[in-house]
């Protein structure tokens, strides 16, 4: 199983104790061109999905926390496909859809690392 750790939560601020944080990603989206936020969006929809399937295959996790992972990790990709499909350029939102997220992480804090791996590797591809 994934060590666990408390996240801190100030607002929209959430890292782990020892100070890797997704916010460095709120100003990052606001200022990429409406197309590039679009497709980071996308890409990071992809990414989850894949991280959802991470953890229904990873066989050391038990059932219930497979569930309540996969849980978390849906609830914020419906978000990140309503940023694609019904919100495309809104930039103005990205704070709020970070607090949604702090929200979930605070739910089950297991989920921080697959996140931040999403984002980062969603980051990267729209950056290359």
């Amino acid at each position: 199983m994934a060590p666990t750790f408390r996240p801190v939560i100030v607002g929209v601020s959430f890292q782990k104790e020892f100070g890797i944080s997704l916010n460095i990603y709120i100003d990052k989206i606001e200022n990429f061109s409406e197309v590039e936020r679009c497709d980071f969006f996308r890409v990071l929809a992809h990414s989850l999905t894949v991280s959802i399937r991470v953890y229904l295959c990873d066989n050391e996790l038990d059932n219930e926390e497979k569930l309540n992972r996969v849980k978390w990790l849906n609830e914020i990709l419906h978000r990140v496909v309503t940023k694609v499909y019904v919100r495309p350029y809104d930039k103005n939102n990205v704070e709020g859809f970070f607090e949604m997220m702090a929200d979930y992480i605070e739910k089950n804090p297991n989920i921080y690392d697959q996140l931040e791996h999403c984002f980062n590797k969603s980051f990267h591809r729209i950056r290359s």
